[in-house]
């Protein structure tokens, strides 16, 4: 039962990671700026320290593949980043357990590392 809601919060991340792209556009000059707090990574990747890696890696898989079917012109490309970032997690996290100041930066240099990782394969990839 606890795994059924595990799936319905990073279902709900989703569309609120989605709502908040969509509403906050910026425009500084000619340039338009999109933010976009990745919930869903983070949310995975908190599961992964808290709960078992079993499940952050049904998650990361369910959600990564729901993600590059909604966003995606190159499909596995979020699916493989969450998978590549939840192993990451699951083998460096180990010493820092009970550590929140590490946990929140790790987390936050991870999703930034996702983006990196999006733009560098959507590069390559055209």
């Amino acid at each position: 039962m606890r795994a059924l809601y595990y799936f319905l919060i990073g279902i709900v991340l989703f569309y609120i990671d989605t709502a908040i792209g969509l509403v906050i556009p910026m425009q500084i000059g000619d340039k338009d700026i999109i933010f976009v707090p990745h919930l869903t990574i983070m949310y995975i990747l908190m599961l992964s320290v808290y709960r078992s890696f079993g499940v952050a890696m049904v998650l990361s898989v369910v959600l990564g593949l729901i993600t590059d079917l909604y966003f995606g012109s190159f499909y596995g490309l979020y699916l493989f980043g969450y998978i590549l970032f939840v192993v990451i997690m699951d083998f460096f996290f180990k010493t820092f357990y009970r550590d929140h100041t590490m946990l929140f930066i790790i987390i936050v240099l991870s999703t930034v590392f996702l983006e990196i990782y999006v733009a560098i394969m959507y590069s390559i990839l055209g």
